[in-house]
């Protein structure tokens, strides 16, 4: 199943993130075709999600999710919005 919402309603950057949670095989290559996007900036995506560190580059051209940074983000938010709650 892959998120039928419009890129407008998110960022090239959650799209690209939330595909390739889905399916990690898709390199920068394969994400622009699936998306009908513009290869620099998907690929300017996977480098943003790589700096922030949601994704690991392991080799040239292959990336892989950075699972523990994405639990500490989601551990993080969590916590914001109960404070916030409070």
């Amino acid at each position: 199943q892959t998120c039928a919402l419009p890129i407008s309603k998110k960022s090239l950057k959650e799209v690209v993130f939330r595909e390739f949670l889905q399916d990690p095989s898709l390199g920068p290559s394969e994400m622009t075709k699936k998306l009908d996007a513009k290869y620099n900036s998907v690929k300017a995506a996977f480098a943003k999600l790589t700096e922030e560190g949601f994704l690991e580059r392991p080799s040239r051209g292959s990336y892989k999710p950075n699972m523990a940074a994405i639990v500490l983000n989601l551990i993080d938010r969590i916590e914001k919005l109960e404070s916030q709650a409070k």
